[in-house]
């Protein structure tokens, strides 16, 4: 009797169950194995954050943040960090620290396995010990000059290389400063002609700031500050003046301010040759009460003159037109 080709299928598909119900699992202990008890469909992300340029110092104290999660780790001693159980995927991790320009990087996670991200972070530059003072310079002609001198203490944590502009704002106005070796600050004199009105004025009660922006981009704005006044009055030159004949120790002589604040006074001498001015001696803090000073050293014979400012607590300072006087002796 000939069997139907049906009927072998049949039986080898029953026999084939019959088969592997005898034959038990295979073992699904692989964290991988999406079977696995074990398996977790997430990954982790770990690196260092160090600084901008060579030789890359460790940060410590760094946030490092996986979005979109809000996963988050401190950076250790080092700058070394790791932030496990982030689902496979695209993240964003932001880093961010005090004092640094916060960065972002993206990255591919995939289930158990590690992702390395070396992190860079520019250092913001630091504004500090930022004053405004006036100066009200009198003089013949072509008549009184005011300015605003600026100063303030800028570095970088990443080298001073690293500075690429210091500006002062002034409310719409905007002045570049430079760096001064001898004071070891970044400095701009506001001439009152620069200003929108042409007049020192303008300035009062508005709030100043320096801000200084690094190479990378990072910018840094100091704390705000004021004009605190602006002196109109000066002493006046009494003796030697206009081109009065003095001894070589003359005893320079002026007529004190009325001033309702406490002030010194500082005496400058110059002497003058082919009509080029040079400084030969000054002196500072001398007394609001004294209106009198010799000169503690012998002239030669010469054209000269003088001039007696008024300085208050501040630093601020007006000064009287030159009085200029001869010496035959």
């Amino acid at each position: 009797m000939q069997r139907h080709p049906t009927y072998r299928v049949v039986s080898l598909i029953f026999a084939a169950l019959m088969i592997k119900s005898c034959v038990p699992d295979a073992p699904h202990d692989n964290p991988l194995d999406p079977d696995s008890p074990a398996f977790t469909n997430s990954g982790e992300v770990a690196g260092r954050v160090t600084s901008f340029y060579e030789p890359y110092i460790g940060i410590p104290g760094a946030l490092v943040q996986v979005g979109p999660y809000g996963i988050a780790a401190w950076t250790k001693a080092g700058g070394a960090f790791s932030v496990a159980g982030i689902p496979s995927g695209n993240v964003s991790i932001i880093v961010s620290g005090a004092g640094y320009l916060s960065d972002t990087v993206e990255a591919s996670v995939s289930a158990g396995r590690t992702v390395n991200v070396d992190v860079h972070l520019d250092a913001l530059p630091v504004v500090s010990s930022c004053k405004v003072v006036t100066r009200k310079i009198d003089q013949w002609w072509p008549g009184p000059v005011y300015s605003a001198l600026v100063s303030g203490l800028v570095t970088d944590p990443d080298g001073p290389g690293d500075l690429a502009a210091v500006t002062l704002q002034v409310d719409t106005a905007r002045f570049a400063m430079t760096y001064v070796i001898e004071s070891q600050a970044y400095q701009v004199t506001v001439n009152a002609s620069a200003l929108p009105q042409g007049n020192l004025e303008w300035l009062v009660g508005k709030t100043f700031s320096v801000v200084a922006r690094d190479k990378p981009g990072g910018t840094t704005m100091g704390k705000g500050f004021q004009i605190t006044r602006i002196i109109q009055d000066a002493p006046v030159p009494i003796f030697p003046t206009a081109l009065d004949t003095a001894t070589a120790s003359p005893e320079f002589i002026w007529v004190r301010p009325s001033l309702p604040f406490s002030y010194t006074y500082k005496l400058e001498l110059f002497r003058l040759d082919l009509g080029l001015p040079s400084l030969i001696w000054s002196i500072s803090n001398l007394s609001a009460a004294v209106t009198q000073y010799r000169y503690p050293d012998r002239l030669s014979a010469g054209l000269f003159f003088w001039t007696i400012s008024v300085v208050d607590e501040f630093g601020n300072l007006s000064r009287s037109k030159e009085a200029s006087f001869l010496v035959t002796e």
